[in-house]
């Protein structure tokens, strides 16, 4: 009685007594392709991680350009504010408690 072969297999020789190994070439294939698109998507992923990377240190460095800028701002702000209440207090004494200083003078 003679083996029926498939028709796209290979069969290798004998391992062991009991042991054959038979692939399917179409098996083989799908293995190949599936490799494939798992190397390519990976491939992918990491270079849409690298440029995720560089856009967030740009962000980064445009936040901080922009926070001192803000601070800066505040701060002339402030100092003019602080200008403007030492001039009131000096040409408006509003502390009753100095009046009579004033006028002992």
């Amino acid at each position: 009685m003679s083996e029926v072969k498939t028709a796209r297999s290979y069969r290798s020789g004998i391992v062991d007594d009991n042991a054959v190994i038979s692939l399917n070439l179409k098996w083989l294939g799908q293995i190949c392709v599936l490799a494939t698109v798992i190397g390519w998507s990976g491939y992918k992923l990491l270079d849409r991680l690298e440029e995720l990377e560089a856009e967030m240190v740009e962000a980064n460095e445009q936040i901080g350009n922009l926070l001192n800028k803000h601070i800066h701002e505040e701060n002339a702000k402030r100092e003019e504010l602080e200008e403007k209440i030492s001039f009131y207090e000096k040409e408006f004494n509003i502390n009753p408690l100095s009046w009579g200083k004033r006028r002992k003078k």
